[in-house]
């Protein structure tokens, strides 16, 4: 017994060194350090994202829900399990917030344990089968190292496939208590609720078939005592989700992804399509680049194996034909719980997986061969998860561990099967070194490429920093947002800045309306810091040009903020930089425009019959201004600088102001025959040089002969009056 377990605990040994060679390896050990950030943050990709999410979410006060963030994606806010952010890892932590350092990342623990529990979980379903260790051990390698598990890193709560296999590993649990399965089961589904929904709902498929199976098949459990059990299960998951804000009822995240069914689908050759990743096979195209989430790559030890047990199959079926009997092939091994009946619920739920991860329309290379009309129930689900090709990754797996089960379980002496999987490792191996190579990824703090002193010292000095648009990131480099939200966490303030797969797109629609809103009525909050990227500051003109709000300059980013805060400190910082920066500073406050009056003119336009196109997308009047923006195209007048006026009338009395022109390529192609250019309108006009009133709005345009005309009048508008801030709308 003494060497038995010697003998066990040495090959779980070798598992432990293997994940760890392998691990350092390809991430590197430097990710384990809980300070070390740089490797997440310098991705300019998801894994910044999910360190946000969890570093936000730890600086702030528990609130209801556990997973609850507001001050990144401010002001709707977000929920950790929203970032991919690993809800059951940092509610945890945030336990221990005050005690962890500012720095503090769990996200290399994280990935290194699921490789770890991965081997783990794959020596204990090998030894389920009686499978000896060295095969068992090979075995483990395979699923650690293998090509989708690697791939799938860049999103480490995805990379929880110990989850997929452990529920494997249940299903074939024999002679032991149906409480105990169904136990053990109940736990990976809570556990899975906490990690990631993704991998929470393709573990609830085993919660539904391991219960089948002690059903229908072994007759070891009640019908009622399944139906109770589908019961608690379901509503363990939704007590968990509710708990930590992934679920609220009568609210309000987008669920659904509206045209995302079939988007995220897996193409019909992806188990082997490379994706470039292949030393032997080439890169095969899809129908859309979106189909990456199908990569199923299964690497050349598995066709090896997979054709061995192909040609003993054929061999044997041509020899037993030419003998004329039959017999029990030998690559079927007869002992109970491999090929039988105890099988089907599982292969129910593994094509339940693929239908979902296809969704009924089937692409192979760059053309779609089929589209099967389904219900619109069906529709909303996929499109609910929206990257739906990932579910084949509970097929994926069978696939390797009946290819390598298969050759353990052949009637052939066990040192040569071990030499065949052996073979086909480094086989794998050499295929895909390219995917399971070195990242070279960077360790230790992490500064963005910006002037940080000055950013944090901005950003200290207010309450909440905004993008405009709203929850649009300037953009000064890919993946901005990450570097804006990361200094504003340093500075310890809200800000609007995130990416957020499920959004509460109402609360996001309606604080960038209102924040506009505020804008173009020149409306500013003293305590935000406004951030902006577009060089023409249309949404600021009315703020500058009153001098509601000054603008400054920094790192390609526009700055803007209430000359009416008081703080020397402040004063300093932008006196600074804007003798650093005065020229683009000058060139900015001049495209945003001169304030400018309506007058009336020398000489009165005449009315023209003729018919303008036009469209007026937004008209907004002030107490003391009037703002449009649209387009306007008559073939008959001259356009240049000096060419298009806004007017009001009333009565006798008729005032006008020039409109800025620019370029609108959507336009002219509407209207490819007119070679007219400058059709925008962009206009900013203040109406307190001219008496209160209502007038009708109307545009003058310069004909051929130089002449302008005044035409096409539309709805009145209440100038200086109560009535201030009203929008119109409309279009010809």
């Amino acid at each position: 017994m003494t060497s038995h377990w010697t003998k066990n605990w040495i090959y779980w040994t070798l598992a432990t060194a293997a994940v760890v060679i392998f691990y350092q390896l390809h991430y590197g050990l430097r990710t384990l350090l809980p300070t070390n950030i740089d490797w997440l943050m310098s991705a300019r990709h998801d894994w910044g994202t999910h360190y946000l999410g969890w570093a936000f979410y730890k600086n702030e006060p528990w609130s209801f829900p556990l997973g609850k963030v507001t001050g990144y994606n401010y002001p709707a806010g977000t929920n950790v399990g929203f970032t991919d952010s690993i809800p059951l890892l940092a509610i945890f932590f945030k336990l221990f917030g005050r005690a962890l350092p500012a720095d503090f990342q769990y996200f290399g623990l994280w990935l290194f344990t699921c490789h770890l529990l991965a081997a783990y979980w794959t020596i204990a379903l090998c030894r389920r089968f009686r499978v000896n260790w060295a095969i068992a051990l090979l075995a483990a390698l395979f699923v650690t190292t293998n090509p989708v598990l690697v791939y799938r890193g860049m999103h480490p709560a995805l990379c929880a496939h110990w989850l997929l296999i452990a529920c494997i590993y249940v299903y074939f649990l024999e002679n032991r208590p149906v409480n105990r399965m169904l136990g053990y089961q109940l736990v990976l589904l809570a556990v899975s609720a906490m990690v990631n929904p993704y991998i929470c709902w393709m573990v609830l498929g085993f919660t539904a078939a391991t219960p089948a199976k002690l059903w229908l098949v072994d007759k070891r459990l009640h019908w009622k005592r399944l139906v109770a059990y589908l019961g608690v299960s379901v509503f363990t998951v939704l007590l968990l989700w509710y708990l930590t804000g992934m679920i609220e009822f009568g609210k309000k995240e987008d669920l659904g992804v509206g045209g995302a069914f079939g988007l995220y689908a897996m193409n019909l050759n992806a188990l082997f399509n490379s994706f470039g990743y292949s030393s032997f096979l080439p890169r095969l195209p899809w129908v859309s680049p979106h189909q990456y989430e199908g990569y199923m790559y299964l690497g050349l030890g598995i066709f090896l194996l997979a054709a061995i047990l192909f040609a003993g199959a054929a061999y044997r079926f041509v020899r037993q034909r030419g003998v004329g009997r039959t017999a029990t092939p030998a690559w079927v091994d007869d002992r109970p719980g491999w090929v039988d009946k105890r099988l089907i619920p599982l292969l129910v739920l593994a094509i339940l997986y693929a239908l979902i991860a296809i969704p009924l329309v089937f692409t192979y290379n760059d053309k779609v061969l089929l589209r099967i009309p389904v219900p619109g129930l069906f529709v909303r689900l996929i499109e609910v998860f929206r990257a739906s090709a990932r579910f084949f990754w509970l097929p994926y797996y069978l696939i390797i561990f009946a290819a390598i089960l298969s050759i353990a379980r052949l009637r052939i002496r066990p040192a040569i099967a071990t030499t065949m999987v052996a073979l086909a490792f480094v086989a794998q191996v050499v295929d895909v070194r390219a995917l399971l190579g070195d990242r070279h990824l960077p360790h230790g703090p992490y500064m963005p490429p910006m002037d940080n002193a000055a950013w944090l010292g901005l950003m200290s000095r207010f309450d909440v920093v905004v993008s405009v648009p709203a929850y649009q990131p300037p953009p000064i480099r890919n993946m901005a947002y990450q570097d804006f939200c990361f200094l504003a966490l340093k500075a310890g303030k809200p800000i609007d800045l995130a990416y957020v797969p499920r959004a509460d797109s109402r609360a996001m629609r309606q604080f960038g309306d209102s924040l506009l809103r505020k804008l173009y009525s020149g409306q500013v909050s003293p305590r935000a810091l406004y951030l902006n990227g577009d060089p023409s500051l249309d949404n600021f003109s009315l703020a500058i040009q009153t001098g509601a709000l000054g603008l400054h300059y920094l790192d390609g980013c526009y700055f803007l903020y209430s000359p009416g805060v008081k703080d020397p400190v402040l004063d300093a910082m932008t006196k600074k930089l804007d003798a650093a920066h005065a020229i683009t500073i000058d060139s900015a406050r001049a495209a945003s425009g001169t304030k400018s009056q309506f007058t009336a003119p020398r000489n009165k336009p005449h009315l023209d019959s003729g018919t303008l196109h036009y469209n007026m997308e937004t008209v907004r009047v002030g107490r003391d201004y009037l703002s449009i923006s649209g387009w306007a195209m008559d073939s008959t007048a001259r356009y240049s600088g000096d060419s298009l006026y806004i007017t009001l009338s009333s009565g006798n009395k008729f005032y006008w102001a020039h409109a800025r022109p620019f370029d609108r390529p959507d336009v002219n192609a509407v209207f490819p025959g007119l070679q007219i250019r400058n059709v925008g309108v962009n206009f900013l006009a203040f109406t307190d040089s001219i008496p209160k009133g209502t007038y009708r709005m109307g545009i003058a345009t310069k004909n051929a002969r130089g002449q302008f005309v005044a035409h096409s009048f539309w709805d009145a508008a209440a100038i200086g009056t109560d009535l201030a801030d009203s929008l119109f709308s409309f279009a010809r």
